[in-house]
Order: structure tokens, then C-alpha cells, then sequence
């Protein structure tokens, strides 16, 4: 992981520790991730049908949070980016009684989005704007909103 800013600081150490905890925390989102992507296809094969459709449309829900306009709710982009909603539908699949066939496209659905919501995390980077490897110092007294202008090296 590479520092640009103050040399001097002891940004060394802590560029090894964000380093490791990223890393990690990207392996386990993407093995959850792949896990949960891998478990929807079985479900989606195994009982084909309606199945097969939602599978995808799970795959595809949290794209749908960019639809809603920047001056809309919150609520809904909250709703499409967060896995409780798609833990809820799983956990009720789960929970009705009778046969698999009858809970299997939501319960698919379900894993599909969590899939997704798993793998964006894995791929993202928390600091917007920031290509991966790279931690910026922001200078004091920088609004919250232009920090990613603040140039490479955080001038």
C-alpha cells in the first residue's frame, strides 16, 4: 500500500495495518460473496422454472438504487443497498412450511442479492475516489464534499 502525504509522520505503520485489515476484510466479503452467488445458481438450477428469473433479478436489484433520483428517498437507496432486506426474504423462505418449490424463486432471489451486496463490498474501496493501494491526506480545513479534489498528494 503506497502513503502519499507527509513522509515523515509514521504513516508506514499504519499503511500496513489499513493494508492488512483491507485485505482480509476483501477476502472474506469475496468468499462470502462467491459462496452466496454459487449457493443461488444451485437453488436456481435445482429448481429452474421461476426460479431461474428472480436468480438474475437478484443479481440486479442493487443496480436499481441508481435509478432512484439523487433528490428521492433515502429510504429507498438504503433499502436496496443494505442485506437486510434480502436477509428478511430468505429468513421467511426459510421459515414457511410446505413444499421448496413454493419459497425456492424468492429464497433464490434473496441469495442473489446478498451475493451482489457481498461482492460490492469486496470490490469496493472506502475512499472515494482513491484508486486501491493509495491513502490521501486530506489537509485540515477541506470540506467534507471536495476531499476527493484535494489532489494526489492531499496539497
Amino acid at each position: 500500500m503506497t502513503v502519499q502525504g507527509d513522509a515523515g509522520s509514521g504513516a508506514d505503520a499504519d499503511a500496513v495495518a489499513v493494508s492488512t485489515r483491507t485485505a482480509a476484510g476483501r477476502w472474506g466479503w469475496g468468499s462470502l460473496g462467491l459462496f452466496l452467488l454459487a449457493f443461488a445458481v444451485f437453488e436456481a438450477v435445482k429448481h429452474a422454472g421461476p426460479t431461474v428469473p428472480l436468480a438474475v433479478a437478484g443479481l440486479l436489484v442493487p443496480f436499481a438504487a441508481g435509478l432512484v433520483p439523487q433528490a428521492g428517498s433515502a429510504l429507498a437507496r438504503h433499502l436496496l443497498l443494505r442485506p437486510w432486506v434480502p436477509l428478511l426474504v430468505t429468513a421467511v423462505c426459510t421459515a414457511v412450511p410446505g413444499p421448496p418449490e413454493d419459497t425456492a424463486a424468492p429464497f433464490a432471489l434473496g441469495l442473489a442479492w446478498l451475493a451482489h451486496l457481498a461482492l460490492r463490498a469486496a470490490l469496493r474501496d472506502d475512499r472515494r475516489g482513491v484508486p486501491h493501494g493509495v491513502l490521501r491526506r486530506v489537509p485540515r480545513g477541506v470540506p467534507r464534499g471536495d476531499r476527493t479534489a484535494a489532489g494526489p498528494a492531499g496539497r
